[in-house]
């Protein structure tokens, strides 16, 4: 595919999106520059000649229309497969990541239906900063009064209900923000014990119950939560919320804000998803 890619990246420049080596070699100048298609104003041609070459390549079966859209820029991705990923790479992309979780990527994205290098970097993009690079395995429910304020406004209407919460420790933050809803019981510890887990932060009962089915083990991570804090629990969580919620079809169209809502329910930390993403993209080929 690198002769495609190659004319790819001559076509971007010509209209003046590209300015790097035509190399075949996509990184994050070469990919941001063909998702900006979607917004190009110019001659439709160069646009249908690129859908053209997707086309040639057989990973494009659209119209030549010159319009780049979702399909355009998927089949794009689909030029890409997924590179294999090393412990040192991974530190390339976050210096303080953990060892010890390549070989778990490498060995279970295929499973879980991650195919293309747009889909790979915004994986490890996302869940590197949920985890803090691999280290953080189980939610933090330390608060202070002053952040559950904060961080869950819903659960706490003045700072002296924060603060009764927060003087009782963790156990009973994460039962009171997260009991009775997302399959947890009320009246128990469900809250603390399906917090946030894996290198995503996997939260709640029905999604621990759900996934260690997903997984193929049964109810042990559903009966142990704490396995999730496991190298390979940890991972293998993150890949089946990522297929469940079809994360790879919005990564794989080029709309990395819509995998991060997903994630998050919102866009806390977005900055720095999309530098991971971008710095992924120059890290891994």
């Amino acid at each position: 595919m690198n002769a495609e890619l190659k004319q790819i990246q001559a076509t971007l420049k010509t209209i003046g999106l590209y300015t790097g080596a035509i190399d075949g070699l996509i990184g994050n100048k070469t990919y941001s520059a063909f998702v900006k298609l979607k917004e190009y104003k110019g001659s439709k041609q160069p646009l249908r000649d690129i859908q053209t070459i997707l086309a040639t390549a057989r990973v494009y079966f659209g119209a030549i229309d010159g319009i780049i859209g979702n399909g355009s820029i998927s089949a794009f991705n689909h030029l890409m497969p997924a590179p294999k990923v090393t412990d040192e790479l991974l530190k390339k992309i976050y210096k303080n990541c953990a060892s010890g979780f390549a070989d778990y990527i490498n060995q279970n994205i295929a499973t879980y239906h991650i195919k293309t290098k747009a889909d790979l970097c915004a994986f490890l993009a996302n869940n590197i900063h949920e985890s803090g690079g691999f280290t953080k395995l189980r939610e933090n429910m330390n608060y202070s009064p002053k952040r559950l304020l904060e961080v869950f406004p819903k659960y706490f209407k003045s700072l002296a209900s924060a603060t009764a919460i927060a003087n009782r420790g963790p156990v009973a933050i994460a039962n009171t923000v997260y009991g009775g809803r997302m399959g947890n019981n009320p009246n128990n510890d469900d809250g603390f014990n399906y917090r946030g887990g894996g290198t995503i932060h996997l939260t709640g009962a029905d999604n621990y119950r759900l996934c260690s089915v997903g997984i193929g083990v049964g109810t042990k991570l559903f009966d142990n939560p704490d396995l999730i804090a496991q190298p390979e629990y940890a991972m293998k969580s993150a890949l089946w919320f990522w297929e469940r919620n079809q994360c790879s079809r919005f990564a794989n169209f080029g709309d990395f804000e819509r995998v991060c809502r997903i994630i998050n329910g919102g866009t806390n930390g977005l900055a720095e998803r999309i530098a991971l993403n971008a710095k992924a993209w120059d890290v891994l080929f």
